[in-house]
């Protein structure tokens, strides 16, 4: 497996190609398509609890919502293995590469419970 163990799931916002190009790279990756969720109208906190049920950090462009969610979660105390958030990205290899090293320089326990900004230096 690649990266340091962090699993990840992307938001309806973020192209399903990430997760799966990421996945072929050894990545435990999982888009809200592949999980037949997009385009469904589901709620950013179900989205979110989601992932949390399934150990996974979430990706998402949306950083408004999701910075008042994790707020929101961390005051009633609720538990999320992370949320990842970035300005949106056209370029679909600029993301993967930002992404890829976000996976391989943060652990699960780093993340857990605990929104990250995708760092734009974290490039190769």
């Amino acid at each position: 497996m690649a990266g340091v163990g962090l699993r990840l799931y992307t938001d309806e916002n973020i192209d399903p190609e990430l997760a799966r190009v990421l996945s072929r790279r050894g990545y435990d990756a999982e888009s809200c398509h592949e999980a037949s969720r997009a385009n469904r109208g589901i709620a950013d906190e179900v989205q979110l609890a989601y992932a949390a049920w399934h150990g996974r950090a979430i990706l998402t462009f949306n950083y408004l919502d999701f910075l008042h969610l994790g707020a929101a979660w961390k005051r009633r105390g609720r538990q999320h293995a992370g949320i990842i958030i970035s300005h949106e990205l056209a370029d679909i290899g600029e993301l993967l590469r930002r992404v890829q090293r976000h996976l391989d320089t943060y652990p699960p326990d780093v993340q857990h419970n605990t929104l990250l900004w995708l760092d734009p230096s974290l490039t190769r």
